[in-house]
């Protein structure tokens, strides 16, 4: 079954599922399964969640920290929004072409899109997001995402996007939520942050902002405008086309699959509660004033979850750990790679996932996650803790052993490997990197985990390459583009590529990659790319987090699915109920 075969199953679903709704069998309770247990009668009361932080501002241009991303994907629509079965379903759009070629991508916006304040959504408001984030002048999030995205408005519900690079993974791009142009387009680039707009957000998505403290964000559902016609169609999703697997381009015509009915939130509204440490969310939950709590310690998480009313939720995530290595062309103490291999070799990763990360997390063999269409267990094959074995590889590339002490073959003096991370409040990063320095001194590489502020971490040493090893996480994607992180041209001053690998080969194996293609074409490119990846270890993965929740057992719904940003949780939120048993 090929992955276009799978998005068709999951809109079918997803038909039937609507249809079942407006045919009114909204009060047969949810089925026993991965979305929770059955209760018994739907509660008319808004959920409530406990976040660590606070949010000053939901809006997609200025959105920075976890609850703020949250935020906006529950206000704010994409084009394109992702579905069950890692496909992509329509939002704003309901029919979008793709040129095989990937030069080119057509959306066409649903009749019946409106902002919450009444405003029709118009191919000018895509038009007017694609432009700020592609300005030079824009710094918030997402900027220069699109720098070498053109577009072309056909007409008020139709854009054309051309790509200077084509991407085989652009269609998981039009994600990216839209802002409407008719509120914000007189704003400076400058005052977007901290404009007025992040704290009285229109949006168009599923919920509305109602009212924004320092204590707690409420939403309720977005409802129609009093300008909107209530009775107005909504156009259900065509079957979308699969990033990996473009279809030829098409006249663009109406869905034969529309339905005549609103999608509306079976919730009252959502409540997000803010707290400043991760003992008062644990303690507010603990206390039953939460249905849900997140931002919390794995640990405290695994402990939350244990309790007889509770359970966690366990969403794999794009976000690898890793250990970046200095390999520009200045450092050469890591360019065999059999040192790379041996290294690697030396990390007990299966205990880290069960150590700091308390069992919510899978070992990576690659930097592709082990949940993605492409990745390949037997072009990934995995390398075994072994101490023995990593001290014989380092010896064979001319390591010296001296007093029980490895040392590189220029090193004459006593030789110390530095591990930096990047300080956190969790401790999380501090805990793996004292796990990788300590296989690394157990085998003779002494080593020294080293915290930093974030600002240095990543700033005065990181991109400056004033560094020997260094912890970090990465967010590797749901369409996964390794080019960024490891291609010749991103090892400049201000690119991804912080360790300075240099590899010709790779930089064609990294652009076959990301190029459309058909899915045995893409599937063959990754392949090739991860065949040499695990052959040299330019960068040694250590394991994939999970974003973890713990919910009440009256929270049905939730179904997993993996996520490339927080706020992708959210993805079926239109199906979530509370209730409780009398």
């Amino acid at each position: 079954m090929t992955r276009r075969d799978r998005a068709v199953i999951a809109v079918l679903v997803l038909l039937m599922g609507a249809l079942a709704v407006a045919i009114g069998i909204q009060s047969i309770p949810p089925s026993d399964g991965p979305d929770g247990p059955s209760p018994s009668t739907v509660v008319a009361r808004p959920y409530v969640e406990g976040v660590v932080g606070r949010a000053t501002s939901v809006s997609p241009l200025s959105a920075r920290s976890e609850v703020e991303r949250e935020l906006v994907a529950l206000v704010f629509s994409g084009l394109l929004r992702n579905g069950p079965g890692g496909t992509l379903v329509g939002d704003l759009a309901d029919q979008w072409t793709f040129e095989p070629d990937g030069s080119s991508a057509t959306f066409r916006l649903r009749d019946d899109a409106h902002w919450q304040d009444g405003v029709a959504v118009t191919a000018a408001d895509v038009a007017f997001t694609v432009a700020t984030l592609r300005d030079p002048e824009y710094t918030g999030p997402g900027a220069a995402s699109w720098r070498e995205v053109a577009f072309e408005v056909i007409d008020e519900r139709t854009i054309r996007f051309g790509l200077k690079t084509p991407l085989g993974g652009f269609l998981q791009a039009a994600t990216q939520p839209i802002v409407p142009a008719h509120l914000l387009r007189d704003t400076p680039l400058a005052e977007l942050a901290d404009g007025a707009f992040g704290r009285n957000p229109i949006g168009s998505g599923p919920f509305r902002l109602v009212s924004l403290t320092d204590a707690e964000a409420v939403l309720a559902p977005a409802g129609h405008a009093p300008t909107i016609d209530p009775g107005a169609a909504l156009t259900e999703p065509a079957v979308p086309t699969a990033p990996a697997a473009p279809t030829a381009p098409e006249v663009l015509e109406p869905s034969p699959t529309a339905l005549n009915f609103e999608p509306i939130p079976y919730l009252e509204g959502m409540t997000f509660r803010f707290f400043d440490t991760i003992e008062e969310v644990a303690a507010a939950y603990e206390a039953g004033d939460l249905d849900v709590a997140s931002g919390l310690s794995l640990e405290d998480a695994a402990r939350l979850g244990a309790a007889p009313d509770s359970r966690v939720l366990r969403y794999p995530t794009t976000t690898l750990t890793a250990v970046v290595l200095n390999l520009r062309p200045d450092r050469p103490l890591f360019r065999a790679m059999e040192v790379r291999r041996a290294l690697l070799a030396a990390i007990d990763r299966a205990a880290i996932v069960a150590g700091p990360f308390h069992g919510f997390g899978s070992v990576a063999d690659s930097p592709i996650p082990p949940t993605s269409w492409a990745f390949d267990a037997a072009s990934s094959p995995s390398i075994a803790f072994d101490s023995s074995t990593a001290v014989s590889e380092l010896l064979k590339a001319g390591w010296t052993k001296v007093e029980g002490q490895l040392r590189p073959p220029a090193a004459v003096d006593a030789f110390s490997l530095e591990l930096i991370y990047p300080e956190s409040a969790s401790g999380f990063a501090g805990s793996v990197a004292d796990a990788i320095a300590a296989g690394w001194s157990t085998v003779g590489v002494t080593t020294a985990a080293v915290p930093l502020p974030a600002a240095d971490f990543s700033g005065a040493r990181l991109r400056e390459g004033d560094f020997d090893a260094a912890v970090l996480s990465i967010s590797i994607g749901l369409d996964p583009d390794l080019y960024p992180l490891l291609a010749s041209t991103q090892a400049v001053h201000g690119g991804s590529n912080v360790s300075g690998v240099q590899d010709r080969v790779l930089d064609g194996l990294l652009e076959a990659a990301r190029r459309p293609g058909t899915d045995d074409e893409r599937l063959a490119a990754y392949k090739a790319l991860q065949v040499h990846l695990a052959e040299r270890q330019y960068l040694l993965p250590v394991a994939f987090r999970e974003l973890v929740v713990v919910a009440r057992d009256t929270l049905s719904g939730p179904q997993i699915r993996t996520l490339g940003d927080p706020g992708d949780r959210f993805w079926d939120v239109l199906t979530w109920r509370l209730a409780y048993d009398p």
